[in-house]
């Protein structure tokens, strides 16, 4: 783990076009958890991770891997198959997930993981994500995810 003056000094280093991590605003404990603001210069870069929909409920869907990246493509959705958030037991309150349904036929069931609700569905409730958009999911506290559906852009 590094001090603060060496965070600053990887951040000039790793991300020059970024901008510097101020270390009277931010710091990283040893869990390298950011406590602060952090100010971006230039586009913000999210993990990407690639679910294949399978099953028919949520005990055979895709799973979403928690260290796999935020945003979540899925191109094999077909109106009957589906992919699974990861447990809100194993998630931090403000874990987020970007699904995109990248067919622009076919819809994707997304479902919260046992015992789980996304809203404002009840628990163990599918959301059904509409063709060629994207679900935004928020781990809200231990029991629900925060969910809002993009509407589809216009041709």
């Amino acid at each position: 783990m590094g001090t603060r003056s060496s965070l600053a000094k990887l951040s000039r280093e790793l991300y020059p076009g970024l901008g510097v991590i101020d270390e009277n605003i931010v710091s990283v404990d040893d869990a390298n958890t950011f406590t602060g603001n952090l100010t971006a210069n230039a586009g913000l870069i999210l993990g990407l991770q690639t679910v294949v929909a399978a099953g028919s409920d949520e005990s055979d869907a895709g799973a979403i891997t928690a260290q796999g990246g935020a945003v979540v493509l899925c191109s094999t959705a077909d109106n009957t198959k589906g992919i699974i958030l990861p447990a809100l037991s194993a998630s931090s309150v403000g874990e987020v997930y970007i699904i995109l349904n990248n067919l622009s036929n076919k819809t994707l069931k997304v479902y919260p993981g046992a015992g789980d609700a996304i809203n404002p569905l009840s628990d163990d409730t599918a959301v059904i994500l509409a063709a060629d958009t994207m679900l935004i999911c928020i781990a809200q506290d231990a029991v629900q995810w925060f969910s809002g559906e993009l509407p589809v852009s216009a041709a």
